[in-house]
Parts: structure tokens; sequence; C-alpha cells
């Protein structure tokens, strides 16, 4: 492979990899716990913006409960944030060789 053309595509990845970043931050998943008793939204890049509770969850006899249901919907969450992220790189990626070999180890 040439010089100009293994640039061209670097260039080419470059695009690929903003436009998904782009994608990514422009989605919004969600995660729950407890059947739905606890929800989080986010954005695809993890960033938490809304989190319900139904009211049917709320105990003050319970608060361990509730906290175990919030950290697990925030997991759950996250979870669903990688794997969001990694198909877009690995989408943008394409042809390349994915990952980090390709391009000759350049990405």
């Amino acid at each position: 492979m040439n010089m100009q053309k293994l640039m061209k595509e670097a260039q080419k990845a470059q695009r690929n990899m903003q436009e998904a970043q782009e994608r990514i931050a422009a989605t919004t998943i969600e995660g729950s716990a407890g059947g739905g008793m606890v929800s989080v939204t986010a954005t695809g890049d993890g960033t938490v913006t809304k989190i319900n509770i139904e009211p049917s969850a709320i105990n003050p006899d319970e608060v361990e409960l509730l906290e175990d249901l919030i950290m697990a919907a925030v997991n759950d969450v996250q979870k669903k944030s990688k794997e969001l992220q990694e198909a877009e790189m690995g989408s943008a990626m394409g042809g390349l060789g994915g990952g980090m070999g390709g391009l000759g180890g350049m990405f």
C-alpha cells in the first residue's frame, strides 16, 4: 500500500470515528431494574440524563433495596452504552482491519 493511499484511509477512518462519536452522543438509551421500578436514561456515551423511580419502589423501611435497584439500573445503562460504543466504533472502522491492528497498526 502506498503512503498516499494509506493517508487517505487514515483520514477516512478519522472521519468515520468522529461521525460514530457524534451518533453515540446523540443516542438515548435506557437501563432498568426491578421490572422497570427504577429506570435510568443516558446518552450513548454514558452520561446519565434522567432517573425515574416508581412510587411503589419507595419504602422508608427498605432504603437498601432502592439503592440496589438504582445501582443495578445505572449498571444496566452503562453496559448498554458500552455495547453501543463498541458497535458504532467497530462499524466506523469497517474494513480497515478492525481496531488496533488496522492500517498497519496506526489505529
